[in-house]
């Protein structure tokens, strides 16, 4: 009879020892699922961590060009102002010359009159001059004739 006991309890072993394997089975399913689980969940987050990493990244982005989009048109602006007073400036010196040209030619149609009043002065004094010159070489003529005639005496009344 030792025999048989012997086998029941090696029965018994088989038994406990399939329940064990049963419930590590099970326990090794339930870690497997809650590992899937948390896995599904870590996922879950990590893709909810991705896309909001990539939002910011993008916004990042985002905000990077608006800067460099910005700096450009400073850039831009800082040019055309400085265009611009350049522009201004080369008005200003054309202004300037061109009074200076316009009192140039006034200068210059002031120095013709004068020189046209001149020369028609020195004509008239020419002319002056050759009528005071003939008129006083005839008196001087004049002169020179009447003292190469004979005196002419006066006859004294006899008393």
């Amino acid at each position: 009879m030792a025999r048989p006991k012997a086998k029941k309890k090696v029965v018994k072993k088989a038994v406990a020892t399939k329940r064990k394997v049963v419930k590590k089975k099970a326990a090794a399913k339930k870690k497997v699922v809650a590992k899937k689980k948390v896995a599904a969940k870590s996922t879950a987050a990590a893709k909810k961590k991705a896309a909001a990493a990539k939002k910011k990244a993008a916004a990042a982005k985002k905000k990077a060009a608006a800067a460099k989009k910005k700096e450009m048109a400073a850039k831009k602006k800082a040019a055309a102002q400085k265009q611009a007073a350049l522009k201004q400036q080369l008005k200003d010196k054309i202004s300037s010359v061109q009074d200076a040209l316009k009192a140039a030619k006034e200068e210059l149609a002031i120095a013709a009159k004068r020189e046209q009043a001149i020369l028609k002065m020195a004509a008239a004094k020419e002319a002056a001059v050759a009528k005071f010159v003939d008129k006083w070489t005839k008196t001087q003529m004049a002169k020179i004739e009447k003292s190469l005639k004979p005196k002419k005496r006066k006859k004294r009344a006899k008393k």
